[in-house]
């Protein structure tokens, strides 16, 4: 191990010794100033681009090996680095804004997905993934001491840390009026960006593509990439924290980079190594996150403008930060940038959350126990053309709700069936998927789902619910599907 023998140098001293290096500094008090306000060490990162490079000649027969030298590049001075340092603040800051309106947003989509099964979801061991857990509800006793272990024990000691020391009228007047825990959309306003990424991860997947989806990131197969958001976040969450502690955006070095960029194709073109490994790929992701939160945000011309001005200004490319070539030509810096939409329908994607669905593989398991793959799916396909079998069309594929099926009997359940044939589900899919998640008048205003599922839906009942609705349609379709107040219902039943 080496000592550090390096003498204490005054600010005078540290001028004197970049002269010495070859740094021209022009106005000694304003340089003296800068040292005194902003440091030694922390502007040494901005003039290292500027140091000279030393070879030197190994052992015989290696090659030679280059090294950055002390010496500083003629033509280097102090006013330069200045300047670089202070694009680097502006920049800090400018992310910074952005960051601070995906936050919120993110609190705000945490509290509502957990928020719908219930206030205390987050509380909930079954409410969350197991891999973020580690209780496994099937047997509960052995599982307990391994969720005491368990990232969400270690979170919720760190959100019950941050209730206690709040010192918001909001949680004083919750803790003095209810005494219970506070309710996770009230949680969620007090974490942290890092503690909001950390549940996020501890989602089961379908809410983690649902919150994917508000933030318009899809897969190929048109669901909320779930996976790719989690990625994106963590990233965020790393670069939130060097700049909320000052640190370098300029030629820094990305330790936890972005993945799945790829898949969204206005970001496709920074998914490559340099892009990730400086930060252009997260002000892209920070350019196209914005501009779905708010379509006429400015952040994006306002980011391509500050690189353009800025780098220019100090006559440095626009390669240091990691902006690939003709970077300025992408759609996502374009002034007149719209960012894409959901490749579903608002109403279709609406019903599809209303359940977990499977694909056809999947189903054909559910149905058939042959050892056949050809023969199961082909299964599935029989029995959705005769409508038994509700699948919604998705992208090239089919999405099977789950509730449909009688896994024991290896079967779909015979009352669905029998439903589904009646709604004519192949050919009125989103229709039929509206009837059972909607809250039915002729059953006590359940959803014929939370009937099915609780096992109280009998054939009688969904008669009676199946020619209500029936007349209800032919007395709007002789009435010429006017001015009804069920005009919504005949649209649904008419696709």
């Amino acid at each position: 191990m080496t000592s550090y023998d390096k003498p204490f140098k005054t600010h005078s001293q540290q001028l004197e010794l970049l002269r010495e290096r070859g740094m021209h500094i022009a106005d000694e008090a304003t340089a003296i100033q800068a040292l005194q306000n902003i440091g030694y060490y922390r502007l040494s990162g901005y003039w290292y681009i500027y140091r000279g490079l030393v070879k030197f000649v190994c052992a015989a027969g290696e090659a030679p090996q280059i090294e950055v030298g002390d010496r500083f590049k003629p033509g280097t001075n102090f006013d330069r680095v200045l300047d670089l340092y202070e694009f680097d603040r502006r920049l800090r800051l400018h992310v910074l804004d952005a960051i601070d309106r995906i936050e919120v947003a993110l609190r705000a989509r945490l509290g509502y997905a957990l928020g719908a099964g219930h206030a205390f979801a987050h509380l909930d061991r079954a409410a969350l993934d197991e891999t973020f857990t580690l209780y496994d509800n099937r047997n509960p006793i052995a599982s307990q001491s391994l969720w005491l272990s368990s990232e969400h024990v270690k979170w919720l000691a760190n959100v019950r840390r941050d209730e206690d020391r709040s010192k918001h009228e909001f949680v004083k007047h919750f803790k003095s009026k209810y005494s219970m825990p506070l309710p996770v959309w009230v949680v969620t306003e007090l974490l942290t960006f890092g503690s909001a990424a950390t549940l996020l991860s501890g989602l089961k997947q379908p809410q983690k593509n649902t919150i994917a989806a508000g933030f318009g990131i899809f897969d190929e197969h048109c669901d909320g990439d779930g996976a790719a958001l989690t990625k994106w976040i963590t990233n965020l969450v790393y670069l939130r924290n060097t700049c909320a502690h000052h640190g370098r955006l300029w030629n820094h070095n990305v330790v936890d980079q972005l993945g799945r960029l790829e898949g969204t194709p206005d970001l496709a073109h920074a998914s490559g190594t340099h892009q990730r490994s400086r930060i252009y790929a997260s002000l892209a992701v920070l350019a196209y996150l914005t501009s779905q939160l708010d379509p006429r945000s400015t952040w994006r011309t306002d980011t391509a403008a500050m690189i353009r001005s800025g780098l220019a200004g100090v006559g440095e490319s626009p390669d240091r930060i990691g902006c690939p070539p003709l970077w300025e030509r992408e759609p996502i810096w374009s002034a007149d940038y719209q960012p894409p939409a959901d490749p579903l329908p608002t109403e279709h994607r609406e019903i599809l959350q209303q359940f977990e669905c499977i694909g056809t593989a999947d189903a054909g398991l559910k149905i058939d126990a042959s050892s056949n793959y050809k023969r199961r799916t082909s299964a599935v396909r029989y029995h959705r053309s005769r409508s038994e079998l509700l699948g919604f069309p998705v992208g090239s594929t089919y999405r099977f709700p789950v509730f449909q099926f009688d896994t024991a009997g290896a079967r779909i359940n015979p009352l669905v069936a029998h439903v589904n044939v009646a709604l004519g589900a192949k050919n009125t899919p989103w229709a039929a998927g509206s009837w059972w998640c909607t809250p039915n008048h002729d059953m006590d205003n359940s959803a014929p789902v939370d009937l099915l599922r609780a096992g109280t839906l009998t054939r009688q009942i969904i008669d009676r619910a199946l020619a209500a609705t029936d007349a209800l349609v032919d007395r709007e379709e002789r009435k010429g599907k006017g001015a009804s107040d069920h005009a919504p219902v005949i649209a649904e039943f008419t696709e």
